[in-house]
């Protein structure tokens, strides 16, 4: 693995972290070409800034701090939960040191930010504009709040292929692992068999169409999609013994804000600028 050089920490404020980036991300999606099967989708790499990621790594929350999800994610006292989650919501962030606090404030707020929505829906917009019914032009000005979210899931964990409820308009979905080593773990991108029977192994009813591969520094982006005709059906087959922990960030977009997830950065203080006296 090559090494790096942790330059992150020195910054500081939560604004610094926040305008270096913020230009960044929206570069990485800019110029990422989106795919159209099995549904409008697209791949990025190097999302982050190579220094920013690292220590991202590095200051990853402690397991103890995070959250139990659904209860389907549950493997009884001695397992406990396959899939755990941490808010990066204001409230979640106070949960963090001082120096760690910043830097994912930083992150948090760019992820947040308006102009990285308009990025990431003109990328997507002919599904975007399939479900409003509207032109490709008028999606970058749809609604979209997101809320970031850490995820450690486990071997163990399954999620069978799903086209994500409506009330999402966008899943963004980060990877975050150390090195190539868990490659194999990325989400799938699937196909329902048009004659199967609703029931029984989904693994007969689904044909899998694609397999991100879990990089360092990526991540996907999709549109959700769930009518008769047109449906993103993802997820990701059970997490095999000796998988480690899959650490992700999922940044999903919302059609309503919700308290915790907005006004990231602090406000600027001009109290303290000079009084201007007429000449």
């Amino acid at each position: 693995m090559v090494s790096h050089v942790t330059t992150v920490q020195p910054i500081g404020a939560t604004r610094s972290v926040y305008e270096y980036v913020l230009p960044y991300l929206i570069r990485r999606i800019n110029d990422t070409r989106a795919e159209t099967q099995p549904f409008g989708h697209a791949f990025f790499t190097d999302l982050l800034p190579v220094d920013v990621y690292h220590t991202l790594l590095d200051t990853l929350p402690d397991p103890a701090t995070y959250d139990g999800t659904a209860e389907r994610h549950y493997r009884g006292e001695v397992g406990g939960f396959v899939r755990s989650q941490f808010p990066l919501s204001l409230s979640g962030l106070d949960r963090l040191s001082p120096a760690s606090r910043e830097l994912w404030r930083g992150v948090a707020a760019a992820l947040a930010d308006p102009e990285l929505k308009r990025a990431v829906y003109a990328k997507l917009a002919p599904d975007l504009a399939y479900r409003f019914g509207i032109a490709a032009d008028q999606v970058p000005d749809l609604p979209g709040y997101s809320r970031p979210t850490l995820y450690r899931e486990t071997e163990g964990f399954e999620i069978p292929p799903h086209p994500d409820t409506r009330r999402k308009l966008v899943t963004m979905h980060i990877y975050l692992p150390a090195d190539l080593t868990q490659i194999g773990l990325g989400t799938a991108l699937y196909k329902r068999h048009p004659l199967a029977l609703p029931f029984g192994d989904w693994r007969r009813r689904f044909a899998k169409v694609k397999q991100f591969e879990f990089r360092p520094n990526s991540g996907y982006a999709f549109v959700v999609n769930n009518t008769l005709t047109k449906r993103s059906w993802h997820g990701r087959e059970r997490l095999p013994e000796g998988a480690g922990v899959r650490n992700t960030l999922l940044n999903t977009y919302y059609q309503s804000p919700v308290e915790g997830y907005v006004n990231y950065l602090p406000r600027v203080d001009t109290s303290a600028e000079p009084v201007r006296r007429a000449a």
